[in-house]
Parts: C-alpha cells; structure tokens; sequence
C-alpha cells in the first residue's frame, strides 16, 4: 500500500473536524431548546399576568387566617415526605446496605430533584450512593416510583373530569379516557418486560434488573397514600385563605393536579405553569383568583422548598457527602 505524503495529518484534521461540528451541533441544540422553553415560559408568564390583571377586586389578600388550620396545613409536610421515604425504603429493601446510606441517599435525592424537570431527577442524587453494579436497578425502580406518582395523579385527574363534566361528555370520550386509563397501567406494569423484547441489546439487558410485580403494587398504593395527602392538604390551604368547605372542591383539586401532572415542565419543576393551570381550573369552581395563588404558592413552599433546604443542612453535616 503506498502512503501519500500528508494523507495521515488530512485523515486527522477531517476526524477532528467532525468532532468539533458534532459538538457545535449538540451546543447549538441545547440552545435552541433553551431558547424555546424560554419562549414557552414567557407566554405562560404574559397568561398568567393577564389573569392577575383580570382579578375584579385586584390582588385582594384575606383578612383573616385560620392558625388551627394552618398548623394542620404545615403538619402535612412532613407527613408527605414520610410516605415518600417508605417508598424509597421499600425500593431498598432488597439491598444490604448501612442505614445512614439509605437516609443520606433519600436526602440527596429531594435535592437533585427539585433541579430537574417535574422532580424526577430524584434518582440522580440517590445512585452515587451506590456501587455501579446496582445504580441501574436503582434507577429503574426509583423512576418507576415515581410513574407510580404520576399514574395515580393522572388516574384520579381524569376521573374527577369524568364526574365533574359527565353531562358533557360522550360515551366515546368516556371509552377514549378508559382506553388511555387501561394503556398506563398496563405500561406501568409490564412496560420494562415489553422493552426487555425488543432487539436492542440496551434493553436486553433490562431483563436482569425488572421490577417485580409486588414492588410495583407497593409503590402504587403508596403513591395513592402520598396523592391523598397533596389533596387534602391543598384543600386546608384552600380553607385556610377563608374558602367556604365543599366537598365537591376534592375533585376540582384532583383535575387540578392531573392537569399539572401532565403539563410540561420548563424551569424549577413546573413554576408558573403550575400557577396558570391552578388559577385556569380552580376559578371554574368559583374560588378568588389570589386565594388560589396563595394557597399554590404555599404549598409549593412548604412541599418542595422547605424540604429541600432541611435537606441540604443535614447533608452539610455528613463530610462524605455527593450533591452539597
């Protein structure tokens, strides 16, 4: 074979040359997908202060707060993330690890997620923990946790629809909502052993770390446990701002949370977005617009930010520590 004098400096100088162009690609996406989600959030922004300018009596706070109720509101807190941990534990329990690793890992895990997408960056922070052997079954039964949630608040987002419009709906529309119903669970249940099939050798390999059934059932009736406490303690807040009881206002919370649970999520979760859709649902059933930023903004808080800062100071106090 004859070498051409300078063939080797173009063969390099051309790989090279790809390799910038791919990176410059895959910047130039991040970009653009930033920009977008910049441009998405800004529109929700210019709704939902066009809704706050719409308010007849403007940003009007309630005169008067029920510290009883807001206690109860406040105690539901820790209450949500106890059932959160039991979740985590039940993932776990198949693993033999030091009680200190399973807290520390649970911690991280509320911190790396409220920087994600929805928070189902959960598992990031929770697989550093662990040797690589084990992250991938980590991660698969920690984001089936977390379908769990999502499944369930879906569920119960449709089915408040059904009950609250069933005068306005078809019978295909009611077939239609049972058929996408009866397609998550069965994706949730049997979704890894379908890809497990496919003839890709990645999910070959997810047949050596499947969750089994039991788990799966577990985590859903915690997860149904958890919904309920964002229900009820949604609907003390709603109380707490001077809201009249009505049992009917459960299942607008619940198409609340169903419609937030399916919106996309842009910047800390779903900020904004989730404020649009609350004021969007919630005026329907008759509730103050600024009750209803009120009550989302406190949960919110006390839900995601608290916990995530008492988090943070219990990790500051281990030396070993992954995310702070």
């Amino acid at each position: 074979m004859t070498v051409v004098p300078g063939s080797i400096p173009r063969i390099i100088l051309s790989s090279d040359t790809k390799l910038k162009f791919v990176i410059k690609a895959k910047q130039f996406r991040s970009i653009l997908f930033l920009i977008l989600k910049l441009g998405v959030l800004g529109a929700v922004a210019f709704l939902l202060f066009n809704k706050i300018n719409s308010f007849p009596r403007g940003f009007e706070l309630p005169t008067t707060i029920n510290i009883v109720l807001d206690l109860m509101f406040m105690g539901f807190m820790p209450l949500n993330w106890f059932i959160e941990w039991l979740k985590w534990k039940a993932i776990v329990a198949s693993k033999n690890i030091d009680s200190a690793v399973r807290w520390h890992s649970f911690l991280s895990g509320i911190v790396s997620g409220v920087v994600t997408p929805a928070y189902a960056g959960n598992f990031i922070g929770r697989m550093f923990y662990f040797d690589k052997e084990d992250r991938k079954e980590i991660i698969l039964n920690t984001l089936v946790s977390n379908g769990s949630q999502f499944i369930i608040s879906i569920t119960l987002g449709i089915g408040s629809f059904a009950i609250l419009y069933s005068t306005d709906i078809s019978r295909l529309e009611h077939v239609l909502m049972t058929l996408i119903l009866c397609i998550g669970f069965g994706l949730y249940f049997f979704g890894d052993t379908i890809l497990s099939k496919i003839p890709l050798k990645f999910f070959r390999t997810l047949d050596l770390v499947l969750v089994s059934k039991t788990l799966r059932t577990k985590l859903l009736g915690l997860s149904f446990l958890r919904y309920l406490t964002f229900i009820v303690q949604f609907f003390i807040a709603l109380l707490v701002f001077g809201v009249s009881f009505d049992l009917q206002l459960f299942l607008w919370i619940a198409l609340m949370y169903g419609a937030i649970t399916a919106a996309p999520s842009l910047f800390f979760g779903k900020i904004i977005v989730r404020e649009t859709i609350a004021l969007s649902i919630l005026t329907l059933a008759g509730i103050a617009g600024p009750v209803i930023l009120l009550a989302a903004f406190s949960t919110w808080l006390i839900n995601q930010i608290l916990p995530v800062l008492l988090a943070t100071l219990l990790l500051k106090k281990r030396r070993k520590h992954v995310l702070v």
